[in-house]
């Protein structure tokens, strides 16, 4: 099975522009954040350029999915690559020129703001286009995989490339990986489906939303999934303190900390497609509950590489659940609704994550980060376990067939 899925011109054409895309986003963000500090000195400032980054994302969120069923979702991922792409020339020319102000950065997050909930909804949606519905799990699997090993590798590379160049170097080879990642999506060799009758945009919203609430399976792994999002945004105002200043560690550890989740993410990618089970309901909410345990143990360690290994195991288990769920929305979804579905979904999970980021900053000053820690974790596992005693969410074991006629 490996070796067909990787024949497929088409999914090795999203394969390696989505890693591609991965590392060039990461190394951009990276820059941006050396360049927003140098020049403030202010960790508000940073949470700011964050800020900007959710805010107009979640906005545009709420009313892009209709449109991302009617466009080219190939054209729509493509065109959003070379936007980011070009983007990146705004603060590479000012930095140049010896002009460059906060401005242009926080410009450059608002524009990949509004652009990534047009290329995740399109990537998600044109996955099960282009393999068979048996390599779809296994095509989840590389794409989210590569993805993570991207987000592992590229700020130490982008230290590596920084410290031996320059910023202006990383910002240029940046928006070069952006638009050689639009060129390699453009080997996609897209099927759509024509529409025979053109709706309007909020006759197409609320088809979305009514078939997404309609779909039980869909709605809860997404209920299931916003809690692990809500304390992954906790963890990005929380780890920094809770390495260096709870465990004594250095930005180093740090560093190897941070590691940790997306190599654990990765070993869980390759394990995915092999773990044979009964019961789907049982190992996907039984990987949650691992995870928010990982929390609780953060809570009362002491020890710098028992954490480490800690985030290691929850990547491990967040690649389980999330492929596994991702899959299911996928092979759940009509393909002419996808894009809708998917934007309703994503707005759902990705809120709570902007959420998690103010409730971290606020609570854990109030009280610090380690019984924070204990409250996401209790919280993620009490929900996990919940799920999977009670009777009612045994539709997550039912076979997957997607609803064809649907108008």
């Amino acid at each position: 099975m490996k070796s067909s899925i990787f024949k497929n011109r088409s999914f090795v054409s999203a394969w390696l522009g989505n890693g591609v895309s991965e590392l060039g986003g990461a190394f951009g963000t990276f820059c941006n954040s050396i360049l927003i500090y140098q020049l403030t000195g202010s960790t508000l400032a940073l949470g700011s350029m964050w800020l900007l980054y959710f805010i107009p994302s979640l906005f545009l969120q709420l009313f892009i999915g209709p449109y991302i069923d009617r466009w080219s979702r190939k054209w729509i991922m493509v065109i959003s690559q070379w936007i980011r792409g070009f983007i990146f020339v705004i603060p590479l020319t000012a930095l140049i020129s010896g002009n460059l102000e906060v401005w242009h950065i926080y410009v450059v997050q608002c524009v990949v703001g509004l652009v990534t909930p047009l290329y995740v909804p399109a990537n998600h949606a044109i996955t099960p286009t282009i393999v068979k519905k048996e390599q779809l799990q296994l095509a989840n699997a590389c794409i989210d995989g590569t993805a993570r090993l991207m987000s592992f590798l590229s700020p130490l590379l982008a230290g590596i490339v920084i410290e031996f160049t320059s910023v202006p170097f990383t910002l240029l080879f940046v928006s070069f990986l952006l638009f050689i990642s639009g060129i390699s999506l453009l080997f996609i060799r897209e099927q759509r489906r024509k529409l025979e009758i053109r709706k309007t945009w909020i006759a197409d919203f609320m088809q979305g939303v009514t078939f997404f609430f309609t779909q039980r399976v869909v709605v809860w792994l997404g209920v299931f999934l916003a809690f692990v999002q809500f304390g992954v945004g906790v963890t990005m105002v929380t780890t920094l303190p809770y390495i260096t200043e709870e465990l004594g560690g250095t930005v180093a550890e740090y560093g190897y900390f941070m590691a940790g989740f997306p190599i654990g993410y990765i070993i869980g990618a390759i394990l995915v497609s092999k773990i044979k089970y009964k019961s789907r309901r049982m190992l996907m909410l039984g990987s949650l509950f691992i995870g928010g345990l990982t929390f609780i143990a953060l809570c009362f360690n002491q020890s710098i590489p028992f954490a480490i290994i800690t985030e290691i195991i929850g990547g491990i288990v967040m690649a389980i659940f999330s492929i596994h769920n991702t899959t299911i929305g996928q092979q759940t979804i009509p393909n002419h609704l996808m894009g809708k579905v998917f934007s309703v979904r994503l707005l759902i999970i990705r809120g709570a994550m902007p959420l998690g980021v103010l409730i971290g900053g606020i609570v854990s000053e109030l009280v610090g980060v380690r019984p924070l820690y204990l409250s996401i974790g209790l919280m993620i596992s009490v929900v996990s376990l919940v799920g999977m005693i009670l009777p009612y969410f045994k539709f997550i074991d039912e076979k997957i067939s997607s609803v064809k006629n649907v108008s």
